[in-house]
């Protein structure tokens, strides 16, 4: 065996020895009779401590054999959760939101530091093509496929016509949504520069914040189809218009703030980022419950536009960029593995057991639709070959947005609610194991891995 396989053997053997002493410790913890009123929270804690340092050791893993970092959180998060060894009970899970939402916006932060104006010269055309062939043709192919086969399901056979082809639609609007999240951690990974990485940040910014408009304008047709009486809303398209102007503004004026506190005081700027990023979540959802008790309708402020916004902001409207995008680096690595390892733990397995030929049907849909809408506007904007022939390897994964859009769908519809939130979550299951994997892939191959 040559030394760079004894080595890598080594360290294989090492990685796996110590997931296994702190999974055996788990195990022994998990029988610890805690006092009755503080158990359920030092329960909490300590396997999450048990999870972050086993999620940690798994991307190391990951890594050693060639894998994303994040696929080994994600996998560390799978095996401790609900579904498999039961290490993080569902009410864990739910508890620890908290931290997921502080990650969440965390990572929004650092996606509008990463879309440079300068970096994205010239790339204006072929995110533009980008978003709108993956908005019609994305929609347009799972959509198709769920109205005419939809029926055919053991799942969702019960369901009447015009029930399944809305549940299309909302799949449909669903496959659009991407994962900023993972396409940041991935690109960070990677140290990924380039013509191909700005290309696809953009797009996958750019998406994020135009799914939240596709799924409200799809609930407002769904409900018009489904109520007896029902018609469109257009009040509705009206206010989220205001809400999301409302964040945009709201995070560039954030992002001014974030400038100033770097030029006159910087001092410990890594945490006061982790405390803007808190800060944000929380008084988003407190202005949302304010609103609503005080003045009966809800002003819901997103506040992963806000984050997006202000990252933009200091990145190319200030004068602390440098040291900006420099604090964010430095802790960008513990809130990856808490967010991704978390991630992996919400994944319902279950949904996945249930659902497999529907969701196995529309994750090969939705990956063939995006390849052609991803060659179709590489090819109309010029792009090289090599960036034609991979960029769909680049939008495949999917996380919380649509998570979230769905448990939205099934509180309005629960008559197919249920079936789309089930759906959903197994596609994503699916597409969040395999798109980081192939997004790693994609920047090797264009020959943008390791120049950042």
């Amino acid at each position: 065996m040559k030394p760079d396989r004894r080595r890598q053997a080594a360290t294989v053997a090492v990685h796996l020895t110590i997931l296994v002493l702190i999974g055996a410790f788990a195990a022994y913890m998990r029988g610890w009779d805690a006092d009755p009123v503080h158990g359920a929270a030092a329960r909490t804690n300590f396997f999450l401590g048990a999870l972050l340092l086993g999620a940690y050791v798994s991307g190391q893993l990951a890594g050693v054999v060639g894998l994303p970092l994040l696929s080994g959180y994600i996998i560390a998060g799978i095996l401790a959760g609900p579904h498999v060894l039961g290490f993080l009970s569902p009410s864990m899970v739910g508890r620890l939101r908290l931290l997921d939402d502080l990650a969440l916006s965390f990572i929004a932060l650092s996606a509008g530091a990463h879309f440079g104006l300068s970096a994205l010269a010239g790339r204006q055309r072929v995110i533009i093509y980008n978003v709108v062939f993956q908005v019609v043709i994305v929609f347009g192919m799972v959509a198709g496929f769920g109205t005419i086969f939809g029926d055919r399901f053991s799942f969702t056979k019960d369901l009447s016509s015009i029930q399944t082809a809305s549940l299309a639609v909302l799949l449909g609007v669903a496959a659009v949504a991407r994962s900023p999240s993972s396409a940041i951690a991935i690109i960070s990974e990677c140290r990924a520069r380039g013509r191909f990485t700005d290309t696809v940040l953009g797009v996958t910014v750019a998406m994020d914040v135009l799914i939240i408009i596709l799924f409200t304008l799809a609930m407002a047709v769904v409900q018009a189809v489904l109520a007896p009486g029902g018609r469109m809303e257009f009040a509705v398209f009206g206010a989220l218009a205001g809400e999301i102007a409302v964040s945009i503004i709201a995070g560039l004026l954030s992002g001014k703030l974030i400038d100033w506190y770097i030029r006159r005081a910087g001092y410990d700027l890594p945490f006061f980022l982790l405390f803007f990023a808190f800060g944000v979540a929380r008084a988003s959802q407190w202005l949302g419950q304010f609103t609503e008790s005080h003045f009966g309708g809800s002003l819901h402020l997103e506040p992963l536009i806000i984050c997006m916004s202000a990252g933009f902001s200091v990145r190319n409207l200030g004068e602390g960029g440098a040291a900006f995008t420099a604090a964010l680096d430095r802790v960008s690595l513990p809130v990856f593995v808490l967010f991704f390892s978390l991630a992996g733990a919400s994944l319902d397995l279950t949904a996945l057991v249930l659902t497999w030929p529907l969701a196995l049907c529309l994750a090969v849909i939705r990956a063939a639709a995006i390849w052609l809408a991803a060659w179709a506007a590489g090819a109309l904007s010029g792009d090289p070959p090599r960036y034609n022939q991979t960029a769909w390897m680049a939008y495949l994964a999917q996380a919380g947005v649509a998570i979230g859009l769905a448990q939205l769908a099934m509180r309005e519809f629960p008559a197919i609610g249920t079936y789309l939130t089930t759906v959903v979550l197994a596609v994503i299951c699916l597409n969040q194991i395999v798109g980081p994997i192939a997004f790693k892939a994609a920047l090797h191959r264009v020959g943008e891995a390791g120049r950042g």
